[in-house]
């Protein structure tokens, strides 16, 4: 510990005689580690940090996975479905042995009492949800299994609203609250920061399912009618393998039973819950830790190009600690230490960088990535901040401390530091380390490239529909208050009145909003074509209002729109898209066909429809995704939702907003209207994941370039600095200013081709693993390829004409005197 404590107190002297030197190195290596450092505490976030709940890892998601429509028999894989509340029964009965399972689906509710009445994002969930998650309210009590039957109208609020609507009052257990014309009792406040499911906005209460045991046909008697997320918290010593083995089994025995509901069920999933919610953020994540750790791999090559040219004027004094009996090493062991304290300073420096790095992340990243608001520099992050500066400082001061350690003393002694600085073994070393430079920054440069290639392709995706001047809203009708009839009427009274707003072109409305995320797959039976129990097919389901076709501009390219003669007293109808009449009807014309549609309102309750209208395909889904099989059903016929206002006006129309909340106020003050943006503001949502990775993908590629330019600089300088005297002695001789500039130039250029043949021969191993991310682009694309090496190429040049234009104007004397 001695000889570690001189090491220590000796390095840190070193590094504080050499200010300009560790500063130099010192910024290089926290630009590394604090990017290193930022990206991990987000990853951490996303992915490693375990749920907030006791015993997480024995938490599980549960899935059924569907046949794809028109398909039979068993296949590899399926869409994912959730499951109707039968199943949902059937299963937490069954599995008992195995795992509690615990059921939830989204709702929205009304809260009115509270000031003005505001729309809330609400969860309704099985007694035994809260338990399966492991946590009790902060407040009262949890529901209870006696809580689901009918009428039961129970509330659990979040901390949040409990501060933000009831003043934190404890008064609140026991109270009655208005949600949408029906009283609820609050029987619970969970703790402050408790939030499942994991969701942008958080939900602000929980109710149980008894809201849905009511009504003729209500959803707790429906399978087939599937809308359930089932979680699982599994029995001690019971494994994934088992307790899905178990799922299999019950999955199976409900197709058997049901083939006319359950027949579609082709395989189930249950894997961890943290699995679950991270599944899809992965590949970019993956996709960034590499780039980030390739830049500091970049950093790391940096300075010890550094370490070596300051370790070759170390020469001498190492030379001397051999000479009176230093160990290879002791030497080593100095350089080394020297090294780490080097890297540990950058990375101190790097932590505070990663702190602000973080920050602009978060303010950039889209709201698709569960956990990522939490992401913070916290106790785990700072652990890794430390190993990364210790290993750092390993890496790159392996090279440097070996080649030291390796010196002939004798030799060293007798020479003097400038000409044993200047061997060939030296100049091969800086040589070497600027190829690597630049073979890992084409990498990235490359990776960049075809993101931004990509991204571009996603942006000239033609949705299917006009985005520009469209504002849309949703409105939180009670259904109390507004059964069919009224919910219709009230719509066309809206749209009268928000039509005569000045700058109004047109007015309607539609569920669900293409790119919004919502969907609603239901299945249906062609006239004439019969099907055998739970093999009928299945398509996306909209419900729109007269006019949404025009006004959102997606094509009709047969038959009519409908009107506002298509309601309950007339005849049932639809309109399907080309992609619908293609796959159903082929070459025949889709018009006049009729269709069954397993859907009704308890005033037209699966009707036989007769197609109207075919319009043109649409994205639903997603930008890069592939356009669906659609179906439409007129609001008027199929009362079932509360579909989203689509107004479109002749310019901007955000100043409309206002005007609208009037309109809707004067109808009726307890409606709330929310989600207020533009159909713009949905696409750029949409294409929000891949801007995100696009961008810091083109950031860390920006800096590795810079920081390949700035190693090139100084390998070209310390190549002049060192061959002073050959230069001056090739100009003393004749050789011309030319000769010496393309000496210089044709140095860099050799190192700079040989590390981009490098890089394209790695380039096209490693990018063959972004396939899945990228959109209509090839993983090695000729453009974003060619591309990247001229971008190097032209660093590389203006990198050298400082070091080329410094050696072909060396005062020969100056430099022969100098020696």
């Amino acid at each position: 510990m001695p000889n570690y404590l001189q090491d220590i107190r000796f390095g840190v002297r070193q590094l504080l005689k050499n200010r300009g030197f560790t500063i130099t190195a010192a910024a290089t290596l926290a630009l590394g580690i604090g990017a290193t450092v930022g990206i991990f505490s987000v990853v951490y976030s996303v992915l490693l940090e375990p749920l907030p709940f006791p015993q997480q890892h024995r938490l599980v998601w549960l899935q059924q996975l569907d046949r794809p429509s028109g398909t039979t028999g068993k296949i590899k894989g399926g869409i994912p479905e959730p499951f109707s509340y039968p199943d949902y029964f059937d299963i937490r009965n069954q599995m008992k042995s195995g795992a509690d399972v615990a059921s939830y689906h989204s709702s929205s509710y009304i809260l009115a009492g509270s000031g003005e009445p505001e729309n809330l994002e609400g969860q309704v969930v099985s007694f035994n949800f809260f338990r399966v998650l492991g946590v009790r309210p902060f407040l009262g009590r949890e529901f209870a299994a006696a809580d689901e039957k009918p009428g039961a109208n129970l509330a659990i609020l979040s901390h949040e609203l409990w501060q933000r609507k009831f003043a934190a009052s404890r008064g609140i257990i026991g109270r009655s609250i208005d949600l949408g014309d029906r009283q609820y009792t609050v029987v619970g406040v969970m703790s402050a920061g408790f939030a499942y499911p994991i969701q942008n906005p958080a939900p602000a209460l929980w109710t149980t399912l008894a809201d849905d045991t009511e009504g003729s046909s209500p959803a707790t008697s429906q399978r087939g009618d599937d809308m359930l997320n089932v979680i699982g918290r599994l029995k001690p010593n019971v494994s994934v393998t088992q307790a899905r083995s178990n799922l299999d089994l019950i999955v199976h025995r409900m197709m058997a039973a049901y083939p006319s509901t359950n027949g579609l069920h082709n395989e189930t999933v249950l894997r961890p819950l943290l699995e679950h919610l991270t599944g899809d953020t992965r590949p970019a994540f993956n996709l960034l830790s590499s780039a980030v750790l390739l830049f500091l791999l970049i950093a790391c090559v940096n300075v010890a190009g550094l370490l070596l040219a300051r370790a070759t004027r170390r020469w001498p004094e190492m030379a001397l600690r051999l000479s009176l009996g230093a160990s290879r090493a002791a030497v080593m062991r100095q350089m080394l230490v020297e090294s780490v304290l080097l890297s540990c300073s950058g990375g101190l420096l790097g932590v505070w960088l990663a702190e602000g790095f973080v920050q602009v992340l978060l303010n950039f990243a889209p709201q698709l990535f569960p956990r990522l608001q939490q992401a913070s520099i916290n106790g785990p992050v700072l652990l890794f901040a430390l190993a990364i500066s210790i290993l750092t400082g390993l890496l790159f001061g392996m090279l440097p401390a070996f080649r030291v350690s390796q010196i002939d003393p004798a030799l060293a002694l007798r020479e003097g530091s400038r000409n044993m600085s200047g061997t060939r073994g030296q100049h091969r070393l800086h040589s070497y380390l600027v190829v690597a430079e630049t073979a890992i920054g084409l990498i990235l440069l490359v990776a960049s490239g075809l993101l931004i290639h990509s991204f571009v392709r996603t942006l000239q995706v033609n949705p299917g529909f006009n985005t520009k001047n469209v504002l849309t809203g949703s409105l939180g009708i009670p259904p109390n208050r507004y059964p069919n009839g009224k919910r219709v009427q009230l719509y066309r009274e809206l749209f009268s009145r928000i039509a005569a707003l000045p700058g109004v072109q047109e007015v309607a409305a539609g569920w669900p909003l293409p790119l919004s995320g919502s969907k609603a797959e239901v299945t249906f039976e062609i006239e004439g074509r019969p099907t055998p129990p739970g093999q009928s097919p299945y398509e996306a389901l909209n419900i729109v209002t007269p006019g949404f076709f025009h006004t959102l501009r997606i094509p009709l390219t047969s038959g009519r729109d409908f009107q506002a003669t298509d309601n309950d007293k007339s005849a049932p109808v639809l309109i399907v898209n080309q992609k619908f009449a293609r796959k159903y009807f082929g070459g025949q014309s889709a018009i006049g066909k009729r269709v069954r549609i397993d859907v009704g309102d308890d005033v037209m309750n699966h009707p036989m429809r007769e197609i109207v209208g075919v319009v043109g395909d649409l994205k639903r889904t997603g930008l890069t995704a592939e356009t669906d099989t659609q179906y439409y059903l007129p609001f008027a016929q199929s009362v079932i939702v509360s579909p989203t206002l689509c107004v479109r006006a002749s310019g901007n129309p955000t100043p409309l907003i206002q005007s609208i909340r009037k309109q809707l106020a004067a109808l009726d003050p307890g409606i709330p209207v929310y989600q207020l943006r533009t159909l713009d503001d949905i696409v750029t949502l949409a294409s929000s994941r891949p801007r995100f990775q696009t961008m810091l993908l083109t950031f860390f590629a920006a800096m590795a370039v810079l920081l390949s330019s700035i190693g090139l600089y100084a390998s070209l300088s310390y190549m002049v600095a060192q061959r002073t005297t050959e230069l001056g002695l090739r100009m003393a001789l004749g050789a011309q200013r030319e000769n010496v500039l393309a000496l210089v130039v044709r140095r860099a250029l050799t190192l700079a081709l040989m590390g981009l043949f490098i890089g394209i021969l790695l380039s096209a191993l490693l990018t063959r693993f972004m396939a899945g991310m990228l959109y209509r682009t090839r993983p090695l694309d000729f453009w974003a390829l060619s591309g990247a090496v001229l971008i190097f190429l032209a660093v590389t040049m203006i990198a050298s004409i400082i070091p080329a234009l410094r050696a072909a104007y060396l005062d020969p004397i100056e430099a022969l005197r100098q020696q």
